[in-house]
């Protein structure tokens, strides 16, 4: 084991000295060849790691073993994973493929591939435009444009669309890609890449801060700028560099690393062409779409808000064509072919990031779940291998690590077809702004909702068949809600006569099972209570019958006398429903047939979900959220 040892460490050392600039797939191709599982490496670069190589010294003979845990502690620190991979990178395993497909898609999407905003994408005509185009025509504002030229300035990227050449700011100036009159500007943001000549050295950006050769506001604009794309640009070398060796090199420092994202100390320096807000430059990064003429990525601007997610639609579009005008989710491109398997891994993870977990379910079985916690959606592995989503060669690929859990997720909801449920009572939230599924619990505690309306929401779903999980569209029980916290014990107490709704209430003098309007007319069942579950029934789709769970329209139950007349009278005549809930979107009162009315059906479960936005109480973020609600 310790001449495999050997034998990995000098390989990549002869590797990388032979070829500065082989870029990242090449350190990808070497670790593949250890079986090394990375645990989200953080973009290393080939030029990064010999600068660390330089450094390292041969240990003697007699010092083997310690060699041996040196070299695993080389690779350990260099790629940034921890020790248990490393000790896996040695084992053999197969669970490695998965991981380095990742590492391929980190490297692709932050090594060779620049993911520098390079242009503007033009909805309308589905065409690409340079910044300076797109503000000559008015698509946003010059200063807008500078913004995002100075971007590429100080990662060395500014980007000829029309030949897909980069260049330097003078090479720029020259072709007549940039303005002469923004020569000055951009040569000094493209200092951040060649470096601030001070005392006979060149300085990284943090080390020019240091010295006060260029402002904070500046200096954190441009490092954000370069850890949004890929890491830390060391001057000396040209080269991107991970967070250990940035810190260990002294281009940045650990306070500088944690706050990079903090408004109260980095302010947000460019402006979304989406709201007009600001923004981070690696929030407008996600907005992107991969034009695969000339893999660049390109910011969209229009109307139909492409990137954008939304519960109807199973996948935001994400790589376009320019030339033939065509636009794609990441998986579509990635099965034509159009991408390659580590772009779409890379343009999956500005969607989604999935991660497996196991739960236990009501009969104590273990069930493998695979969740989205960018969107809120989840899947059971077992459902989709019993309905045919998901193939058993294909789970046992993902189990062996052959396929990525990104790819898995893909495999499963490209073949799922989802119905409407016209039953559905509404099952959750919307989350506006993060584009995200909520619980109605989840939405009561982070303050999309009131309590008082949460619990009209999940009395009509008690009354309808189970609390609603929105992630995975399954239905529970009281007691089985409680443990997977979509409901407190609170709640559950109040809401089991609403359960019992559904279920049947049982007449203790006869043992017969009650429907709703039976057990009110028996007085079993408070009028109050009955009468909102049989206008929750109604409304979604007809009264429960409670020994099979069928539904009764309104007709039929009209005809066969289950409601009297005064009460079905009330319910035909909407002057008479109350507005007991606030709109999460809103805030207004609205009854809870025009909740119905305002809701949408998830492309993900079938069921209902209500738009909801959190309005804050004063000032330009309140207008921007109240904006935001009613685009």
């Amino acid at each position: 084991m310790h001449d495999e040892d050997t034998f990995i460490y000098l390989q990549m050392q002869h590797k990388l000295k032979k070829n500065m600039l082989c870029g990242t797939f090449e350190i990808v191709k070497l670790v593949a060849k250890t079986q090394q599982t990375p645990e989200e490496p953080k973009q290393p670069n080939s030029q990064t790691i010999i600068s660390k190589t330089m450094h390292y010294e041969e240990p003697t003979q007699n010092q083997s073993n310690q060699a041996t845990m040196t070299k695993r502690q080389y690779i350990t620190k260099v790629f940034e994973i921890t020790e248990n991979v490393t000790t896996q990178l040695h084992s053999g395993s197969e669970s490695g493929l998965n991981a380095r497909k990742e590492v391929q898609a980190t490297s692709a999407m932050f090594g060779g591939k620049s993911t520098t905003i390079a242009g503007v994408y033009v909805e309308s005509s589905k065409k690409k435009l340079s910044f300076l185009e797109a503000s000559e025509k008015g698509f946003l504002a010059k200063t807008y444009a500078v913004e995002f030229l100075e971007a590429q300035a100080a990662t060395g990227r500014i980007t000829d669309l029309a030949k897909g050449q980069i260049l330097s700011v003078l090479e720029a100036v020259e072709k007549g890609i940039v303005d002469p009159a923004l020569k000055n500007k951009l040569l000094e943001a493209e200092k951040a890449f060649t470096g601030y000549v001070y005392a006979g050295k060149k300085l990284s950006v943090f080390q020019a801060m240091q010295q006060r050769l260029i402002d904070r506001y500046r200096g954190k604009m441009y490092l954000e700028v370069q850890w949004s794309t890929g890491g830390l640009i060391n001057p000396e070398t040209g080269g991107r560099v991970p967070a250990n060796t940035a810190i260990d090199q002294g281009l940045i420092d650990k306070d500088t690393l944690q706050n990079l994202y903090e408004p109260g100390s980095n302010n947000k320096a460019f402006h979304s062409l989406d709201t007009g807000q600001k923004a981070y430059y690696s929030e407008i990064l996600k907005s992107c779409v991969f034009d695969i003429d000339g893999g660049v990525y390109l910011v969209p601007f229009g109307d139909r808000h492409l990137t954008r997610v939304s519960p109807t639609s199973s996948h935001r579009v994400c790589v376009v064509s320019s030339s033939q005008g065509s636009e794609m989710s990441a998986y579509e491109a990635f099965k034509k072919n159009y991408i390659d398997s580590s772009t779409y891994l890379a343009l999956s993870k500005h969607e989604s990031q999935w991660e497996e977990k196991y739960i236990v379910d009501a009969n104590g079985k273990s069930m493998r779940i695979i969740s989205d916690s960018k969107s809120g959606r989840e899947i059971c592995l077992e459902y989709a291998l019993r309905q045919r989503f998901l193939e058993k060669s294909e789970f046992e690929s993902y189990c062996s690590g052959v396929l990525s859990i990104y790819e898995l997720a893909g495999v499963i909801f490209s073949r799922m077809v989802v119905v409407e449920d016209a039953n559905s009572p509404i099952a959750g939230l919307w989350d506006v702004t993060s584009q995200k599924r909520v619980s109605i619990f989840q939405g009561c505690q982070q303050g999309f909702t009131d309590r008082a309306t949460a619990l009209r929401l999940l009395e009509a779903q008690a009354c309808t068949g189970g609390i609603c999980d929105p992630a995975s569209g399954e239905k529970s029980r009281l007691s089985e809600a409680v443990k997977r916290g979509l409901v407190d014990e609170a709640l559950a107490q109040q809401l089991q006569q609403f359960e019992q709704a559904y279920y049947g209430i049982l007449n203790p003098q006869t043992g017969k099972m009650l429907s709703v309007s039976q057990a009110v007319q028996e007085n079993l069942l408070p009028k109050d209570v009955g009468f909102r579950c049989i206008e929750f029934q109604l409304l979604t789709g007809g009264l429960v019958n409670p020994e099979t769970q069928e539904r009764v329209s309104f007709e039929e139950v009209m005809q066969s006398g289950l409601v009297d007349k005064v009460t079905a009278a009330v319910l035909k005549d909407e002057k008479f429903h109350t507005k007991c809930l606030a709109c999460p979107k809103t805030k207004r009162k609205i009854t809870f047939k025009e909740a119905l009315e305002r809701s949408v059906f998830d492309c993900h479960t079938g069921l209902r979900l209500l738009e909801a936005t959190k309005l804050h109480p004063f000032g330009a973020k309140a207008m921007y959220h109240y904006i935001l609600a009613y685009k």
